[in-house]
């Protein structure tokens, strides 16, 4: 009987083996009635983001303030210069007219303000009293004719890339400034604060300009405590823009932000004073033809033809195709931005260095 149960034993360990071994072979574990316990393999569907703001690139970046790394040479000699910050070659140099060089037209002025974040800015003195210490005037030959103008401005390097850009893709513009109260309605009106060299013939006026044109005098004939309009002059081959609005006043010694951006994808041209839209025009820019390398981008200087039959320029301001310098910038400038698209008013230098309580 002993003998009987072992061999029974024996015969139930090896089914038990087989059974086990053929459960390994087929995956086989705990039942499961048939049905699928894993987990579903689900692939969740990514949450939808929004498509990043598209990079705007800047073409020109100038602080024309008193900051290491911004300007080059001294205010004091008419060496000065300034730097692109962006490394693209587009730097500023001062330029002379007239009897300018005995003039002391360039200074640092001090900014001590709690509504702008920068400390100082460039101070262009080109006034009509200063002037008049070196140069013969005569209010008949500097009204709207031109005339003898001596001083000094900004210029782009010859061959600045900046020089040929014919912004395609639209563009942005933003100068930080404000206004001498000595700008002198004669002597200095109808001036360039940021214009494109040159002068489209036939029509007499350069191709591209954000200026100030005139006001309404004080008791010495200056601006004093009143204030100017700005205007735009933008010429293409198929446009003739001369945009001058009497409800655009700025007043003088104040700082301000003026920005003027174009979006081709919407047709529209926007020109904002201190973050508020002044006026926009619904137009097809096709580009800023550019008047070649030779020709630059300036700062401070209006121009008009020398052929014209009624100009009465100083010999020294001749100076065709680039046109006979007419107006001279006074007031101080302290930023200057040039991009290669549109932008918002909140991605602007009014954004970041004007403080908006």
């Amino acid at each position: 009987m002993t003998d009987i149960r072992k061999h029974l034993f024996a015969a139930l360990a090896c089914v038990l083996a087989v059974v086990m071994t053929l459960a390994l072979f087929t995956g086989c574990g705990p039942a499961n009635n048939g049905e699928n316990t894993a987990e579903p393999d689900v692939t969740e569907e990514p949450e939808p983001t929004e498509e990043p703001a598209k990079q705007v690139p800047v073409l020109a970046h100038w602080k024309l303030q008193n900051e290491d790394g911004c300007f080059t040479g001294s205010v004091d000699d008419d060496s000065v210069g300034f730097k692109d910050l962006t490394g693209n070659g587009n730097d500023l140099i001062a330029k002379v007219t007239g009897n300018g060089t005995q003039l002391d037209i360039f200074e640092w002025d001090t900014v001590d303000s709690g509504t702008v974040n920068f400390k100082s800015a460039l101070k262009m003195n080109n006034t009509k009293a200063l002037a008049a210490t070196v140069d013969p005037y005569n209010a008949s030959e500097t009204s709207y004719t031109g005339g003898y103008t001596s001083g000094k401005y900004l210029e782009t390097v010859m061959g600045a890339p900046l020089n040929a850009h014919e912004f395609k893709n639209g563009f942005t513009f933003e100068i930080i400034f404000k206004l001498s109260p000595e700008l002198d309605n004669n002597y200095n009106r109808y001036t360039g604060i940021f214009s494109r060299q040159g002068v489209i013939e036939d029509r007499n006026e350069p191709p591209f300009s954000i200026a100030i044109t005139e006001w309404k005098n004080d008791a010495s004939g200056t601006i004093g405590n009143n204030e100017t309009w700005m205007q735009l002059i933008l010429m293409t081959d198929d446009i003739s823009l001369n945009n001058e609005d009497d409800y655009i006043l700025i007043g003088a010694d104040t700082w301000h932000h003026l920005m003027l951006t174009y979006d081709p994808d919407m047709n529209q041209l926007r020109f904002l004073i201190d973050g508020a839209e002044l006026f926009s025009r619904t137009i097809v820019i096709d580009e800023l033809p550019p008047t070649g390398f030779d020709l630059s981008w300036e700062v401070g200087v209006g121009r008009k033809s020398a052929n014209s039959g009624d100009a009465k320029g100083h010999s020294m301001n001749e100076n065709s195709p680039a046109g006979m310098i007419r107006r001279l910038f006074a007031g101080s400038v302290a930023e200057i931005r040039v991009m290669d698209g549109a932008i918002g008013i909140e991605e602007s230098l009014y954004a970041s260095q004007f403080v908006n309580e």
